[in-house]
């Protein structure tokens, strides 16, 4: 695996399994952050194992299966399908022969119409690229941190779980994830991505991190993104990018929005602001 590029499949899986870990009571707030920075900014894939190799799988976790962990496992021969292509080809082409010769026999013995041939250009465009058979194409994530894309996923929330309340709300560049309050005596939540559709990471447990419930309706949108051009301007990131947004109240503590930025060096720094974008306090990157 070392050396090998990380993808953006790789990158979400490893925040992914920080997040459970963070949740399971495994990592304290700064290193969650810490981690997630490095990984969301990490060029392969022994960068992402580093990060997660002393961690546990909690119970309930989701694993992901589409990273390019499958490269330790051989890849199935090419061979196979190029040979199940050729032959397609070639029965098509003999098909498409017989097909001209016979309609070309009927015509000349004044049967069907020669244009009749056409029928077979139809067949054709069906099987000319056998690759269709084999492969089948991953939808692309449709989610993107954009204040459009922002504003649709908090109608998306209120309608999926009739409150825009969270524990914790962590915006990343291609979904967002949520810690999720479960009503009952005692305070629990459960944990949940959104790409464009839902999915359920965990199943309910008790609360560990963020201890406060935010209520997402009073996230001034237009100011946060606003702020986001503020961060990396202001925190002394070298070439930093927006890694993450966590919208949480540890606790007693007002509610904070907490913008991250970071760089392939592992550098950052964060802004803290108010939900409405006014700013607390900036934690430039610290050479």
């Amino acid at each position: 695996m070392r050396g090998f590029r990380a993808k953006d499949a790789d990158r979400d899986a490893c925040v992914e399994l920080i997040e459970a870990a963070f949740v399971d009571g495994q990592l304290n707030s700064a290193d969650r952050d810490l981690r997630v920075g490095r990984a969301l900014s990490a060029e392969t894939v022994d960068e992402l194992q580093t990060l997660t190799r002393d961690l546990q799988l909690p119970p309930g976790a989701v694993v992901p299966t589409n990273t390019s962990a499958s490269v330790q496992r051989p890849r199935p021969s090419l061979a196979p399908r190029v040979v199940g292509g050729v032959f397609a080809l070639v029965v098509v082409g003999v098909v498409l022969f017989i097909g001209v010769v016979a309609v070309t026999m009927f015509a000349s013995l004044g049967g069907e119409s020669s244009s009749d041939v056409d029928s077979g250009t139809i067949f054709e465009s069906e099987l000319a690229d056998p690759e269709i058979m084999f492969e089948e194409q991953a939808p692309a994530p449709t989610f993107e941190m954009t204040a459009g894309q922002v504003r649709t996923f908090l109608r998306a929330y209120e309608e999926q779980f009739g409150t825009l309340e969270v524990y914790e709300a962590g915006f990343y560049p291609t979904r967002v994830g949520v810690m999720v309050p479960v009503r009952g005596s005692r305070p629990r939540m459960e944990r949940w991505s959104w790409t464009g559709e839902w999915r359920q990471d965990t199943e309910a447990s008790r609360v560990t991190g963020p201890g406060g419930i935010v209520d997402l309706g009073t996230v001034d949108v237009r100011r946060m993104f606003a702020n986001i051009d503020t961060a990396r301007r202001t925190l002394d990131v070298d070439r930093g990018k927006l890694t993450h947004v966590l919208v949480n109240r540890w606790f007693d503590d007002r509610a904070a929005v907490n913008i991250y930025i970071g760089n392939q060096f592992g550098e950052s720094g964060y802004l803290r602001t108010t939900p409405s974008g006014e700013v607390v306090r900036a934690y430039p990157y610290d050479a």
